[in-house]
């Protein structure tokens, strides 16, 4: 591999392109190499700064083996708002270092840019969700940023932007105070607000917002719609699945690819049926999606399948609740490969949701 100096000295010569090849090694920096990159970062000129960022955050997503979080982190203090905010993009993966959280909260009460601040609720809500969620990380270690975070959402002072990502990533949460935001922001006039809210509904994963859903589903908005399709997916509305394949067959390109996703999270036979016939059609690219999200839809039905073995007295029917469990334990296994595919191919929900946001 080429040192870093040979790096270097392309990054400094901003009279030719930068070569994608060559920024992958930025990836897995050692301690030298990071002192050396940061003695010459701020020489280069915003515009130069911005596209490296951005550059990095695009290889990021495509490729789960390079490592840029040490770029990224330092360009959390780049006195440019728009590389601080690209920044926060590439830490997507970032969801239990409790001291980058302190750094997004910190960003959150404090940058002068509400974009910066919008990109920190965003992440902020990936450590609510390892919190209140998945009980990964402490509630307590989340707490002071949920505060903040819903004092945000409710001062009409604050940025529309700041508010509505504020309550996205509240959405990760179990305050009891959630429903009530989420319907003042479905109430709300500015269009972007409702898309917010629908994000927040399927983040819950409650069928309480399905009639919500159902309805945003038929709006006239290509912005609402789509975020519709997420949350019909992750709350897995059944009634929805007639209006997803018309909106498949209408055509546009992210709602479709979204729309193939929230079948395979839906499951059913009519949602097998639809992806079925995708996966058997003409169009590779929709091919391909409709093959994941009935992998999706395996998956999920044989979890359904066997999950009350884990419901089962295994007081009452000790030798018997072994025997299945030993055998849920190889099926598991399975699964967990067919996860890992899933990540090789970086076609995962998660993944493809942050992109899309990015982009609008």
């Amino acid at each position: 591999m080429p040192s870093v100096e040979t790096l270097l000295a392309h990054l400094k010569d901003e009279t030719t392109p930068l070569s994608i090849p060559r920024l992958h090694w930025l990836s897995d920096l050692s301690d030298e190499e990071l002192i050396q990159v940061a003695q010459v970062w701020l020489t280069l000129s915003t515009a130069r700064r911005r596209a490296i960022i951005s550059h990095l955050v695009d290889i990021s997503e495509e490729n789960m083996e390079v490592d840029f979080g040490r770029v990224f982190r330092m360009a959390l203090s780049d006195p440019d708002p728009e590389v601080r905010a690209m920044a926060i993009d590439g830490l997507w993966y970032e969801d239990q270092d409790l001291q980058l959280m302190r750094r997004f909260f910190e960003l959150f009460e404090k940058d002068p840019a509400m974009e910066v601040r919008a990109r920190a609720a965003i992440g902020l809500g990936r450590y609510f969700y390892n919190a209140c969620i998945m009980e990964q990380i402490p509630l307590s270690a989340v707490r002071p940023a949920i505060d903040a975070l819903r004092q945000a959402f409710y001062d009409p002072a604050e940025p529309l932007e700041v508010r509505r990502r504020a309550l996205e990533a509240l959405g990760n949460t179990l305050e009891p105070d959630l429903p009530r935001m989420i319907e003042r922001a479905y109430a709300d006039p500015d269009e972007r607000m409702r898309v917010s809210a629908l994000f927040a509904m399927g983040r819950t994963g409650e069928t309480h917002w399905a009639p919500y859903v159902m309805e945003a589903l038929r709006s006239p908005s290509p912005a609402v719609r789509y975020e519709a399709v997420v949350a019909a997916g992750e709350i897995g509305i059944r009634e929805a699945v007639p209006i997803l394949e018309r909106l498949i067959e209408e055509g546009d390109a992210e709602i479709q690819e979204a729309a193939i996703w929230a079948l395979g999270e839906i499951g059913g036979p009519r949602a097998r049926e639809i992806l079925t016939a995708i996966a058997q059609g003409e169009d590779e690219d929709l091919a391909a999606l409709a093959d994941e999200a009935l992998e999706e839809l395996e998956l999920l039905e044989g979890a359904e399948t066997f999950m009350p073995l884990l419901e089962m007295d295994l007081e009452a029917e000790e030798e018997e609740a072994e025997d299945w469990l030993t055998w849920w334990e190889k099926e598991r296994l399975g699964f967990e490969e067919l996860e890992e595919e899933e990540e090789e191919d970086q076609e995962d929900e998660e993944d493809r949701d942050r992109r899309r946001r990015r982009r609008r």
